[in-house]
């Protein structure tokens, strides 16, 4: 039996990287899996082919800047599946540049719209439900970054920092409610946002004691043991998942 057996799963941001082998892992546990983005095509392809092999994957176009999308993907899962076990928040944004040269708006603003309040507004409205249903996990991706500095990565990081901090208060807050709330920390990960950035990875790698990057599946199976009943008496926690980067 899979550890997320019938549980209904939505992964916010999910059609690449830690995301999609997030939504494989989940299937290949069982579960009945919603995920969503902006990229139509490879969110089709990705449900395509989990139905081709028998799998529960179902792709909801969203973008989570967009409050009306937000409500209307959760409306979507509610009304197929009456319930949402786990909540996987994984969309995000990296505008690299220094606070001298940082244009407030084109940078640290979107980078604050997608990383933070792109989380605010999935978890409004998902977690009544959760609250109704008096159970429920959540686990939001933060970053390395937002536990080390990153120079010429100020939004960035201070976007990861908040998603932390928004972790513990939500934990205090609904813990009665039977809700888990934590966080997965990635270092540096093999995902299409890094591709041809070969020379900034070996120099990364230089600083890891493990001596190489993540996969996007080592980092899913961390989330998946914040969201399985292996870990159904921590909340409030960050997983850190980096090779010894932050040591």
């Amino acid at each position: 039996m899979g550890k997320l057996k019938d549980q209904v799963a939505l992964v916010f941001g999910a059609t690449s990287g830690i995301g999609k082998a997030t939504v494989d892992l989940f299937v290949q546990e069982g579960a009945i899996v919603y995920f969503c983005g902006r990229r139509l095509e490879r969110g089709a392809a990705i449900e395509k082919e989990w139905q081709e092999k028998g799998g529960s994957a179902f792709f909801i176009p969203c973008d989570g800047t967009v409050d009306e999308q937000v409500k209307e993907l959760v409306a979507t899962v509610i009304a197929k599946e009456g319930k949402i076990d786990v909540l996987v928040n994984n969309v995000g944004v990296s505008l690299p540049g220094p606070l001298l040269e940082m244009d407030l708006e084109k940078n640290f603003d979107v980078t604050m719209d997608v990383n933070v309040k792109s989380y605010l507004r999935v978890l409004k409205e998902v977690i009544p439900v959760m609250v109704q249903q008096k159970c429920g996990v959540i686990v939001n991706t933060s970053s390395v970054g937002g536990i080390t500095p990153m120079p010429s990565h100020l939004a960035y990081t201070m976007s990861k920092a908040a998603i932390i901090r928004l972790t513990k208060s939500l934990a205090l807050e609904y813990a009665g409610d039977g809700i888990r709330v934590n966080a997965i920390v990635p270092g540096l990960t093999d995902t299409e946002i890094n591709e041809g950035n070969e020379d900034f990875i070996k120099e990364i790698v230089k600083t890891i004691p493990l001596g190489r990057i993540a996969s996007s599946e080592e980092i899913a199976r961390g989330i998946l043991f914040l969201a399985c009943d292996d870990s159904s008496f921590i909340t409030g926690t960050e997983l850190i998942v980096d090779g010894g980067e932050s040591l």
